[in-house]
């Protein structure tokens, strides 16, 4: 039995304990129709308001997004779909969940919302924006919006830090496009070395100060992990992007969160990467530079994802050997890898993880597909 299952791992000098809930982790969703329910891991499938746990997954059978919610992470409501769009989702679980500062900064182009979720529409010949308001359970819809059009996959959503303007990114076949959620179409630039396989693109806040900025990183067509820096304000990237490692191929073997959720924040990113040889690592980037790459696993990882805590915490999640493994850096050092729910919780080929990037309201929340004909969805969290 793993200490974290029971609860007992507390660190010298005050550090957090953490604790997950129960004894095992919880299914939030009994049959999510495929493999690729939360595909993309660099996007979140999961939110906390403070109040319910919020779980956006694709259903590959009836080709929707559906919502699932819990206020207790144990009784989850039945799933509800995000529908009805002219065109359904499409590119697997490829959407990404953007709820702003755990929804304390004021919302972008004049609406009032709670929560934004971006899609790929049918045949991925569309990139979809939609707003809602939390109301109990329910998920209400303020606005839908056609964002782009041409080959949309892997893209994300973030909010700069004057809370005017919400922003996007998407990664197309062989272009990248960044832009404002109210004009929709957008700066576009060429992937970078272009190609046809593409791994997604994130985009986060990253200049807590006046002109703001944004962080961008894109997985090009040569399956080199890239990064750039946008302007707020204009929708242009500041320079060239600029490769930090190669990958493998696909969309989930990568992930990153910042510490500029807010103005005066520190104007850090963080990343964790596979890379091509089989090494699971970790990379920041501040003032303007990246760090040194420090290595968390010499081979076996897969799926990884990360989530920024409070005072300089860290949490990496990945999969290994069949099971869910937390790495957790608290504040100086990273602790020794812990094997999640190992004697409590019969893992049935863990894939496709996905956190809330930032604790929300004391939270980390984590989601992962687990089957592999039937394909269920489970949730944990553990108090930061």
């Amino acid at each position: 039995m793993s200490l974290l299952q029971k609860g007992a791992i507390t660190r010298r000098g005050g550090l957090p304990t953490f604790k997950p809930i129960g004894l095992a982790p919880q299914k939030a969703v009994a049959n999510a129709g495929g493999a690729d329910a939360l595909r993309d891991t660099f996007q979140r499938k999961v939110v906390y308001d403070g109040t319910r746990f919020f779980i956006v997954y694709w259903n590959a059978t009836t080709k929707d997004l559906f919502y699932t919610s819990s206020l207790d992470a144990v009784t989850w409501e039945a799933a509800v779909s995000l529908g009805s769009f002219s065109v359904g989702p499409y590119y697997g679980g490829n959407a990404d969940v953007l709820y702003p500062n755990n929804g304390a900064l004021t919302p972008p182009i004049g609406e009032s919302f709670q929560l934004s979720i971006c899609f790929s529409g049918s045949n991925g010949a569309n990139w979809y924006g939609s707003t809602y308001n939390i109301v109990g359970a329910t998920l209400s819809n303020v606005r839908n919006t056609q964002m782009s059009s041409g080959s949309a996959q892997g893209g994300s959503l973030a909010l700069d830090l004057d809370a005017s303007t919400q922003y996007w990114v998407l990664h197309g076949a062989a272009y990248l496009q960044l832009g404002e959620w109210a004009t929709g179409h957008a700066t576009s630039t060429d992937v970078p070395h272009g190609g046809t396989t593409t791994g997604g693109a994130q985009i986060l806040p990253y200049k807590t100060a006046s002109p703001y900025k944004l962080f961008v990183l894109a997985k090009g067509g040569d399956n080199k992990l890239y990064y750039n820096v946008a302007n707020d304000g204009v929708g242009s990237f500041v320079g060239s992007f600029a490769a930090i490692a190669t990958l493998g191929t696909g969309f989930s073997d990568w992930c990153a969160c910042t510490e500029a959720q807010g103005v005066g924040d520190p104007e850090i990113i963080h990343m964790v990467y596979i890379k091509s040889t089989g090494e699971l690592c970790y990379q920041k980037f501040e003032s303007d530079a990246l760090g040194s790459e420090v290595e968390l696993a010499a081979s076996g990882a897969s799926y990884p994802v990360i989530a920024c805590g409070t005072s300089d915490r860290l949490y990496v999640f990945y999969v290994k050997s069949g099971k869910i493994w937390l790495l957790h850096f608290d504040g100086s050092t990273w602790q020794t890898a812990i094997g999640l729910f190992t004697s409590s919780h019969s893992y049935n080929t863990p894939a496709y993880l996905s956190c809330n990037q930032n604790v929300q309201s004391g939270k980390i929340c984590l989601v992962w597909v687990e089957g592999t004909s039937t394909y269920e969805v489970w949730f944990c969290y553990l108090e930061d």
